[in-house]
């Protein structure tokens, strides 16, 4: 409970927690490669990672799978688009590891919102940090090469250790044998 605490601590850094922090009781376990969440779900909740790894995905036209998000311990995961918006999730979250998180529903914080309107700034800062993340990340990915990307993930030693090649290749927008291509040159 301690990292979900820190996690909060730092949206809220002077406000009582213990209201917010009660309201993420609900703990689930998720067994390594199982889908937490696929379309047509709806994704109504936030999930703090105390534990373990996922990724987030969707497959395109032709069925392939493109990675576009890891999530992993003190980290949160959702697809973030139904959650605000109340559509069917896009994305599917799958369980990379063993994981543990502790969930919150959407109504379940929005009846916070309404009942202690100095939670909203959680909510608030949450939102603008994952739009700047999300910007950041689409700008890297049209404003760079594969290999420069490649590059980048070598300063992610966590990321490399954890994630099979397969899904870091769709996650830079190219293929596994184009990765290994890349991974030979430079070495």
């Amino acid at each position: 409970m301690q990292k979900l605490t820190d996690f909060i601590r730092y949206y809220l850094p002077n406000e009582d927690l213990e209201e917010l922090l009660a309201s993420f009781s609900e703990i689930k376990y998720v067994r390594r490669n199982d889908i937490f969440l696929r379309p047509p779900q709806s994704s109504g909740f936030i999930a703090f990672v105390e534990k373990g790894l996922f990724r987030v995905y969707f497959c395109d036209d032709a069925g392939k799978e493109i990675t576009t998000w890891f999530s992993f311990e003190d980290m949160v995961i959702t697809d973030l688009l139904s959650f605000y918006t109340g559509q069917k999730a896009f994305f599917y979250v799958q369980a990379l590891e063993d994981c543990e998180v502790r969930l919150i529903s959407k109504k379940r914080l929005d009846e916070l919102y309404d009942k202690r309107p100095d939670y909203r700034e959680f909510g608030r800062k949450f939102a603008e940090e994952a739009l700047v993340i999300t910007m950041q990340r689409l700008l890297t990915f049209y404003s760079k090469g594969a290999e420069e990307h490649y590059l980048e993930l070598l300063s992610q030693p966590e990321l490399l250790q954890r994630v099979p090649l397969k899904h870091l290749a769709t996650y830079i927008g190219i293929t596994d044998s184009s990765l290994s291509r890349i991974r030979k040159n430079l070495t």
